[in-house]
């Protein structure tokens, strides 16, 4: 279940349609779970999901371990934050590739110390999707991403 999850919301293939328009679900708030919809988005973002541990033999289970936690609106807003300062950066492609590597990593480091590991595949799934493209694509798919983290941050409710 929590990889169907996955696939239908937090994992996206692309930010255009096939006629080359930004998809509306990424930014609207009113958007379904389809094609990564903003609004099932936030609520995955914000579950938390605990292992089930089944009894075994009498003894009593250990305490049920949390694989995520809520995403926090600061902890949102940091890695917002870092994805501007290199979407502004006056460098070329090559170094801004460099840097949403660096982004990438983070997010996953955070990921797993804090527990907010959806949020991590999110991340990861997008930067991806942006570093698979080369020249004019590669700014159309940074001003996609930007568009897309901006929506999120804006519905994002303040903890």
């Amino acid at each position: 279940m929590e990889d169907l999850l996955m696939k239908k919301v937090i994992e996206i293939n692309d930010f255009f349609d096939k006629d080359g328009n930004l998809l509306t679900s990424l930014i609207s708030d009113t958007a379904s779970s389809e094609n990564g919809g903003l609004r099932s988005l936030i609520n995955l973002l914000m579950e938390t999901v605990t292992e089930q541990v089944e009894e075994q033999q009498g003894r009593r289970p250990p305490k049920p371990k949390k694989i995520n936690e809520p995403l926090k609106n600061s902890q949102l807003r940091k890695f917002y934050d870092s994805f501007i300062k290199i979407y502004n950066a006056q460098i070329n492609e090559e170094q801004k590739k460099v840097q949403l590597l660096m982004l990438k990593s983070n997010a996953e480091y955070s990921a797993n110390r804090l527990n907010i590991r959806r949020f991590g595949i999110f991340l990861n799934n997008r930067i991806n999707i942006v570093l698979n493209k080369k020249g004019n694509e590669f700014n159309k798919y940074m001003d996609a991403l930007k568009l897309h983290f901006e929506a999120l941050v804006g519905y994002f409710p303040k903890n």
